[in-house]
């Protein structure tokens, strides 16, 4: 028998999401710890520029390499229990990490790190599809997105702080038991369906159904996901994600040692002006989740909201990126680069809002891992060409440079491409057809008028 509902609504989605931001912002923080402790182990451990960039991009090819598996792992173990295994993984890579001695011992350590953390993003679009109605999406994935840059922004002081004081290996063990603590609140704190969970009123749950797609209540049938990759809109948030993960793993990796190589900068200076580009993008995410709502709110429609503003960010990015090496001083420089990152980071919520509305909860844990593989691949690119320019011409411009022509491109290909109206009905209709048919996800005649009970358990 289920337990009753209270009468008053609630707001438990935000809660969840608000924890999912909180795993994002902790995942952030774990990556960007080697990062502030590249220029102490760059000395330490007398590596080259083209080393640490490979160190540095191990992370990504695994983690790339991931992203479709654990959209199918996340699916099969839920969130809840994917955060719980996945976090104390993390935890127990960085503390293995702090034994590393070498080169390869770094590469060996980071390449099962990015296998641990691709199950982030997967699980999160999952619980996205089942805790929100379609007209929030943008709005959540906003607030998850900041995660990614208050993660990026606190690391630079925090590691730092710990780094001068306790040395670098205590700031990994430390950030490490923060995410197992956290997946472990997670797994007790959440359920991964709002129609399991009591706290859930009525009210909210008819809100997050309204607008729900009529393939919910139903199960995929064969040929789903290949029909999913066909959609020009799933390419075009790739290839705009391509263009954002390249620019922020440029700053994740790279950035406090561009600092240190070019101004010279002490570690304490240097924690405090790497937070920059990260306070910046958290006023530009939470703005451009603010603008599709504004803008979908009046006579534009959602998708050219949406289109009109990633198009805008990777474009006013590119500028700024631009800019840079006419820059004549320390906080110029430093100003047009956090422009650079913060107008490119402001896509977020519009572009991660687009996989979960045009794939459905069925598909949304697959299509978010094809996504964030197209854009890590620009996350494996650009730790290694950072390396590379800063061995060759022993400067960053021509990188920077390389960079902006990379989110430039981006943003022209994502404006072709993206049509999610179109390529909705497409997913529907294609859904309609196959239950029509009596058709399974294991190829078997199914009972086609029944639907999924909700038990409110």
């Amino acid at each position: 028998m289920g337990t009753p509902r209270t009468a008053i609504r609630t707001w438990m989605r935000w809660n969840v999401m608000f924890l999912v931001f909180l795993i994002v912002t902790v995942s952030y923080l774990d990556r960007t710890n080697l990062s502030v402790a590249a220029p102490t182990l760059m000395v330490e451990l007398k590596l080259s520029p083209t080393q640490l960039g490979l160190i540095f991009s191990a992370f990504s090819w695994s983690y790339a390499l991931a992203q479709i598996p654990a959209g199918i792992v996340a699916t099969r173990l839920q969130p809840r229990r994917t955060y719980l295994y996945g976090m104390w993984s993390w935890c127990l890579l960085l503390v293995l990490s702090t034994t590393a001695g070498s080169f390869g011992a770094w590469i060996l350590f980071r390449i099962p790190f990015g296998l641990a953390e691709a199950i982030t993003w997967p699980a999160a679009s999952i619980l996205l599809s089942r805790w929100f109605p379609r007209v929030e999406f943008s709005q959540a994935m906003a607030l998850q997105n900041l995660g990614l840059v208050v993660g990026a922004a606190v690391a630079p002081p925090l590691v730092a702080f710990i780094l001068g004081i306790w040395g670098w290996r205590v700031a990994f063990i430390v950030t490490g038991l923060v995410a197992g603590a956290l997946g472990t609140v997670f797994f007790l704190a959440v359920r991964d369906d709002p129609d399991q969970d009591p706290r859930v009123s009525e009210a909210e749950l008819a809100w997050i159904r309204h607008d729900r797609p009529t393939e919910e209540a139903i199960k995929a049938p064969r040929g789903f996901n290949g029909m999913l990759l066909r959609r020009p809109s799933l390419w075009a948030v790739g290839v705009a994600n391509f263009g954002l993960d390249f620019i922020n793993f440029m700053f994740l990796t790279w950035y406090p040692t561009y600092l240190s190589a070019r101004y010279h900068l002490s570690l304490k200076r240097l924690g405090a002006l790497a937070m920059e580009p990260y306070v910046l993008g958290v006023v530009t995410v939470l703005g451009a989740g603010w603008l599709v709502r504004r803008l979908s709110s009046g006579r534009m429609g959602s998708a050219r909201a949406r289109r009109l503003v990633i198009a805008g960010g990777l474009l006013l990015g590119t500028c700024a990126l631009f800019s840079v090496p006419y820059a004549s001083n320390l906080y110029l420089s430093i100003t047009a680069m956090s422009l650079g990152y913060a107008f490119v980071m402001s896509i977020l919520g519009p572009m991660w809002s687009t996989p979960a509305e045009v794939a459905g909860r069925h598909g949304a844990g697959f299509v978010s891992g094809f996504v964030n593989f197209i854009g890590n691949v620009g996350g494996i690119l650009s730790p290694i060409l950072m390396g590379v320019a800063l061995q060759r011409f022993a400067s960053f411009t021509p990188a920077i440079v390389i960079a902006g022509g990379v989110t430039l491109v981006c943003g022209v290909l994502f404006t072709m491409l993206f049509h999610p109206e179109q390529d909705r009905t497409v997913v529907e209709n294609f859904l309609q057809a196959r239950t029509a048919s009596g058709i399974s996800l294991d190829g078997v005649r199914a009972q086609p008028d029944v639907a999924v009970a909700r038990s409110g358990t």
